[in-house]
């Protein structure tokens, strides 16, 4: 989750939004993990596991890139490095078209 906070200051004034959705966990625990790491990103909780299922999740973590228009670009199963050069470049990209 660190890498992904530092992404989100990184690109927050910029057509970028970075949403976390926490399935299935009870709201407190969620709201606990939140204030401990300090995230300042929107976490939304999939209590019933409802949208985990209509984006096919089986295994987390999974990211999903969007572009502007909502459609899905990328996705990335299993933890990824966020402060990597690569992922910021693709952001970039993402962001321009």
């Amino acid at each position: 989750m660190p890498s992904l906070e530092k992404l989100h200051r990184e690109f927050r004034d910029q057509p970028f939004v970075l949403i976390g959705i926490d399935i299935r966990e009870p709201r407190e625990t969620v709201l606990r993990y939140i204030r401990k790491k300090d995230l300042s990103y929107i976490n939304l909780l999939d209590e019933d596991g409802r949208v985990s299922a209509l984006y096919n999740v089986r295994s987390t973590p999974v990211k999903f890139l969007l572009d502007k228009q909502g459609n899905m670009v990328g996705a990335a199963i299993g933890y990824r490095d966020w402060e990597q050069g690569e992922f910021r470049s693709l952001i970039r990209l993402l962001m321009k078209q």
